[in-house]
């Protein structure tokens, strides 16, 4: 039916009723009046009640509701009003920020307990050739955790950001409620409902609603204990309008300690988590890594090194004062060809061996060119006392060797004793059979002390002996250091 000219339809109260932001901060705080009403408090001091206040850090409180307890203490509630111009600050966000830091603080402490058990089992080996492997090793191990982490943890609660509920944990408040319209989320199985309802249990957050009869309904009921005891801080609050006055006046340094610094940013993400903690985790685990990969390096493997520099590192390496030989003759149990030696009638021989394969029959050197011509692969031993060795261990050293000869004896057993003798005070020595040396087949040549490398070497050691009273004068009068060397056919 049309109307009338000149007449138009008029709405009805709900039509032009719409859930703004200020109407909900309005029914929820007289709901906190009446929800409130009971709770015990002193009759005779006031009730304070406001909305649109602001604190430190902009810290936005839409409702606030306090009044002095019983025990003198003052309760607190606060709330955060929200409708559908506004629903962003009750929607949860994908955090990928803090998840990308947690995710690199993870991996670095893991990568850190896999370093320290290779060190240990020695799973891969690292040296200055496998830097590179290493490092390819790390990436590829890195990037394996860092995915099963995201895998795992990107459906965390701590990973979806709600700016109401964030809010809340900056400060402290006895409860803390978040009051929102019933057409900020028209379906009620809505994830992001659901997120909410998860997240305000979890915090103690009450959780209330406003239809568009202005009725409100409650949700969630807040925690009535205390579970962030001592976990957030207490901040005070001002009106917006007098925290703007202050600002552009130029005086915010006046209320520095009490209301301290306001951050201009106003989006709703500014309160997400720092990243200082990961970020020091992060920096430890590297730290704690070169420490690791440094002490594998200490005993490589192997180790590569420029030819020159080698070469030069040996040159310098002695024994004896003697530069390090170029070339080495392997041990050999086979007997080689053996030539005259000069006019001077010196001899050739090594320094004692400290492993022998003993001959039990001591008749063995009473023959002594029976020795020679087997082979001579063994040496006497006398009660387990190493006495006598044999020809092959001195044929792979060329040049002359020096000894300090005690005499030439021809009997076996007056060289064993004189042998025994000589080690009773405390000097090793040993006989070496002059068929090794010389085309005589019979005969023993007694040294004391080692086989060395020159003939101040030996004098300087036979001093010694002297000088430590391991021997007297008279005693070393007739030994004489005497040269051998290899005569080879």
């Amino acid at each position: 039916m049309e109307l009338c000219p000149g007449f138009t339809k008029q709405p009805t109260q709900l039509e032009e009723q719409q859930l703004t932001e200020n109407i909900i901060k309005k029914v929820a705080l007289r709901f906190f009046r009446h929800y409130y009403k009971f709770r015990l408090r002193y009759e005779d001091q006031p009730v304070i009640a406001k909305y649109d206040l602001e604190g430190v850090g902009g810290i936005v409180a839409d409702g606030f509701y306090s009044f002095k307890k019983p025990d003198g203490k003052p309760f607190t509630a606060t709330f955060e009003a929200t409708s559908l111009a506004s629903k962003d600050e009750v929607i949860f966000k994908p955090d990928h920020r803090i998840l990308l830091w947690d995710g690199l603080a993870v991996t670095g402490l893991a990568m850190v307990i896999l370093a320290f058990l290779n060190f240990k089992a020695h799973f891969h080996a690292l040296d200055n050739t496998k830097l590179a492997e290493r490092i390819g090793l790390l990436v590829l191990a890195g990037g394996l955790i860092i995915c099963i982490f995201y895998l795992i943890a990107r459906n965390f609660r701590r990973y979806r950001y709600i700016y109401a509920v964030e809010q809340f944990k900056k400060y402290y408040a006895d409860e803390q409620w978040v009051a929102l319209g019933t057409d900020v989320f028209e379906d009620k199985n809505d994830k992001r409902l659901r997120e909410l309802k998860s997240q305000c249990v979890y915090n103690g957050i009450g959780l209330l609603t406003v239809d568009k009869n202005l009725d409100p309904k409650i949700i969630i009921t807040p925690s009535r204990h205390d579970i962030f005891a001592g976990k957030r801080q207490n901040i005070d609050f001002l009106p917006q309008k007098q925290v703007r006055d202050i600002e552009k006046k130029g005086k915010i340094d006046l209320f520095s300690g009490l209301f301290g610094s306001i951050k201009k940013d106003k989006s709703v993400l500014r309160h997400r988590k720092s990243t200082h903690t990961q970020l020091a985790l992060l920096v430890g685990s590297l730290a704690l890594l070169a420490v690791v990969f440094t002490k594998e390096l200490e005993n490589p493997d192997f180790q590569l090194v420029d030819k020159q520099e080698f070469t030069e590192k040996i040159a310098k390496s002695k024994s004896n004062n003697l530069a390090e030989p170029d070339t080495y003759l392997p041990d050999s149990s086979s007997m080689p060809k053996r030539k005259k030696s000069k006019s001077d009638g010196s001899f050739w021989s090594l320094q004692t061996p400290k492993e022998t394969t003993p001959v039990p029959a001591e008749s063995a050197l009473a023959e002594n060119s029976t020795l020679r011509s087997a082979g001579g692969d063994e040496l006497v031993e006398k009660g387990g006392t190493e006495i006598v060795y044999d020809c092959s261990r001195f044929y792979n050293f060329d040049g002359k060797k020096f000894i300090v000869e005690v005499g030439e004896l021809n009997e076996y057993k007056i060289a064993t004793t004189t042998v025994q003798s000589i080690r009773s005070k405390g000097i090793f020595s040993a006989a070496l059979l002059k068929s090794c040396f010389t085309d005589e087949k019979n005969g023993f040549l007694v040294y004391a002390g080692e086989i060395y490398n020159s003939a101040a070497e030996a004098s300087k050691e036979m001093d010694s002996w002297v000088a430590k009273k391991k021997l007297t004068t008279s005693e070393v009068r007739n030994w004489k250091i005497r040269a051998i060397e290899p005569i080879v056919k």
